[in-house]
């Protein structure tokens, strides 16, 4: 059996990018030459998801970037000659004018994919003062609504960070909640006895049990009891625990898409969420980096839970130690913070664990410049190539 590297997907990756940018160019000539309106089409996104099988809105993107390039030399250069991927590249021309290419662009070069939005946000806000920012986010808010073929409702929400942060927290809220809800709910919890979660941060939002009445709106319930929707939502949600070995556990859109509607459709869901601001010499960011002005923070101060997190004079969080296993919140926040809040093995954001190395067994202590953020499948991948070499 073949023998896979990484660097055979390195180099089958470096030729999609090369194809994914003749694509994007040959989509944005295809609009402009109207081949699509003469065979009939109403948009050249269309015509171009019909022909290849997939989602109109992944053609107008191409389109999109196609001509972007023609206005941004440097960046298209940059894409041409594989020295941009194509994740990069949709970001920075969302963004880039020909007077700002070059400065995004080398930020591009020093921040992954997964943080260079943040990064692209935080650098452009220098231009700006904070209520020239906070007013042009609350424009640029949007919800749109439309129904696609299958009859499948899509719904795409643009929200100022400081609304944006505490909706999402919300989701993750109320995704604990149900993932942590037996498959027969009691009639009563009480707040703070709520399970831990596999797999969850121990910075993720605390809330109040899904299944606690809401009595301050005006349900006629006791507090001490769901309400029969509520119990009824719960074990429609309940899919997501697997009770055999058929049982597939959704995936994280799923999830997602599960814990919206219970949020928004039952009135009976109340929930507190935490959402961690980072205050530092230059500027104040949520914690994946997205800037937020203080004048979006300081009105929210008097009824915040505040928790915060010390930057020595090298910008590194303060370290901590612990002779337990595992590590504290603090802790977590320091490593998160110190690694930018990605996987140390492949950048991702999602599902981030913190790993001993060297492994706990050795250390006996719970040091943070011995912790590691790993992603769920990289934090397995690499404890099943340690129990190989152990038994080789």
């Amino acid at each position: 059996m073949h023998h896979c590297t990484v660097d055979e997907i390195a180099a089958l990756g470096t030729e999609i990018n090369r194809n994914q940018y003749r694509i994007v160019r040959l989509a944005a000539r295809y609009d402009q030459e109207l081949d699509w309106h003469r065979q009939g089409f109403s948009t050249p996104g269309l015509a171009i998801a019909q022909a290849l099988d997939i989602h109109t809105s992944t053609a107008r993107e191409w389109i999109r970037v196609g001509h972007a390039l023609d206005h941004l030399p440097q960046i298209h250069r940059a894409f041409r000659q594989n020295e941009l991927s194509y994740a990069k590249t949709r970001i920075l021309t969302r963004w880039a004018e020909p007077d700002t290419e070059d400065e995004l662009l080398e930020i591009a070069h020093e921040r992954s994919a997964n943080r260079l939005t943040a990064a692209v946000a935080k650098h452009l806000a220098k231009d700006e003062d904070e209520e020239q920012r906070d007013q042009r986010q609350h424009d640029e808010r949007s919800v749109t609504v439309h129904t696609d073929g299958d009859g499948m409702v899509i719904i795409r929400a643009v929200l100022p960070p400081h609304i944006g942060k505490v909706v999402a927290a919300a989701l993750t809220s109320v995704m604990q909640q149900v993932a942590a809800t037996p498959l027969d709910p009691p009639m009563a919890e009480t707040v703070g006895d709520e399970p831990d979660v596999p797999g969850a941060s121990a910075d993720a939002p605390r809330l109040r049990p899904v299944a606690e009445a809401n009595t301050q709106r005006g349900r006629n319930a006791s507090a001490d009891a769901p309400t029969e929707s509520m119990r009824q939502r719960l074990r429609s949600l309940q899919r997501w625990q697997p009770t055999d070995e058929e049982t597939r556990i959704p995936s994280m859109a799923q999830q997602r898409a599960d814990a919206f509607a219970l949020l928004f459709l039952d009135a009976g869901v109340e929930i507190t969420t935490e959402v961690v601001i980072h205050v530092r010499g230059d500027g104040t960011t949520f914690d994946d980096g997205t800037p937020v002005t203080n004048n979006a923070v300081c009105p929210r101060l008097d009824e915040s839970f505040i928790r915060m997190l010390i930057h020595d004079s090298n910008r590194r969080p303060i370290d901590a130690t612990n002779r337990r296993r595992h590590p504290t919140a603090r802790q977590k926040r320091v490593v998160l913070e110190a690694h930018n809040h990605e996987c140390v093995d492949c950048q991702s954001t999602e599902l981030l664990e913190l790993d001993h190395n060297p492994p706990f067994d050795e250390t006996h202590h719970t040091v943070t410049t011995e912790l590691e953020p790993r992603c769920a499948p990289c934090h397995r991948a690499r404890h099943a190539k340690d129990d190989l070499a152990a038994a080789a």
